[in-house]
């Protein structure tokens, strides 16, 4: 008898649970995700201003980012158009002037035969540096 009792007792359980897993109740779309925001939703960052010192366009260690297009600039095995203008060996390791093209760093050079010459594994820029999008920053340039 305890037996039958106990049968049944699982069995009207399981129908329980059967029916409330077929009953389809809509998703709330909000709360499938761990933001606290709507996924249908573009977050736009607040900017804020940097107080002490001045602000690097990269962080230390970062390669530099392309301020201009690039988009008609081809870098092949003969030829590097980024060396017109960042090319001078004059200006290697000098301050940046605003509004003038900075040299590239020495790290960027070795010397062949006595002369300084581009580094070879520095040939295709393009690699470490990236164009900039057409944006506004998000954190203004403190200068």
């Amino acid at each position: 008898m305890k037996s039958i009792f106990v049968t049944a007792l699982i069995s009207a359980a399981a129908m329980t649970l059967v029916a409330a897993c077929t009953t389809s109740q809509p998703i709330d779309i909000n709360q499938t995700s761990l933001e606290k925001t709507s996924p249908f939703e573009t977050p736009t960052p607040k900017s804020f201003a940097m107080g002490a010192g001045l602000y690097r366009d990269t962080q230390y260690g970062m390669p530099a980012m392309i301020p201009h297009d690039v988009s008609t600039m081809k870098i092949t095995r003969d030829a590097n158009p980024c060396m017109m203008c960042h090319g001078n060996v004059e200006k290697i390791d000098a301050p940046k002037v605003k509004g003038q093209p900075a040299a590239m760093p020495s790290s960027h050079w070795t010397k062949v035969d006595g002369k300084l010459v581009m580094a070879p594994s520095r040939h295709e820029c393009m690699l470490c540096h990236a164009p900039q999008a057409n944006v506004e920053p998000l954190v203004p340039a403190v200068h």
